[in-house]
């Protein structure tokens, strides 16, 4: 199995290499600056490049069996420029190209899902973040729109509250209907995301992840 990752050098980013790398997987790791990525591996290959830099995201994805990313917006109340989307577009795009399906992503409860239930899971995250940072909020769900709208065989995992906190290896998953306590390890999350790379229990699908 070789996957791509991207945001790879992110607090989730790396715990997915690494575990990744515990799986004997081979690992295509897209990051902005090596020099702060920690990792070095056999099986690991770091790619440096910008997201609006096509021909290098298109590179790093050719000849993998999934993709990954691990992207967030900034959480400012505004920033210059759509980065992200702008990423993630090319990321699209360039597995569309190459006949690539499988893509695992980020988002928060902003973004709305078919299966959700009125719950304050669902509904109030997304109030705040449209009040504290509309811009991220707009460019997050604009994200999902552009992996909803593809044909990748897509699954967005939905998170609110990472912490720096020790992996448990309990994630409870909800679209409003669970209750869930929203704080989570970033390393939860990471092994969430990588083991749904061979899962499609989540394939098309949306889950709020919690512990």
């Amino acid at each position: 199995m070789k996957l791509a990752i991207f945001g790879a050098s992110g607090g989730i980013g790396e715990f997915i290499v690494k575990h990744a790398l515990d799986k004997s997987y081979t690992v295509n790791a897209y990051v902005r600056s090596p020099a702060k990525f920690n990792i070095l591996h056999e099986q690991l290959t770091i790619i440096k490049g910008e997201l609006n830099d096509y021909k290098n995201i298109k590179s790093t994805i050719k000849g993998c069996d999934a993709v990954i990313s691990s992207l967030g917006c900034p959480m400012k109340w505004t920033y210059e420029g759509t980065a992200v989307l702008d990423g993630h577009k090319n990321i699209v795009r360039a597995m569309e190209e190459l006949g690539l399906s499988r893509f695992i992503g980020l988002a928060t409860p902003s973004v709305k899902f078919a299966k959700d239930k009125s719950s304050f899971a669902t509904i109030v995250p997304g109030i705040i973040a449209g009040i504290v940072f509309p811009k991220a909020k707009k460019e997050i769900i604009a994200v999902a729109n552009t992996i909803t709208n593809s044909t990748l065989n897509w699954t967005i995992v939905r998170i609110l509250a990472p912490k720096d906190t020790p992996y448990t290896g309990n994630v409870k998953t909800s679209f409003g209907d669970i209750k869930i306590d929203f704080n989570i390890s970033r390393e939860d999350i990471a092994v969430f995301m990588l083991d749904q790379v061979e899962n499609n229990e989540f394939s098309h699908s949306m889950p709020i992840i919690g512990s």
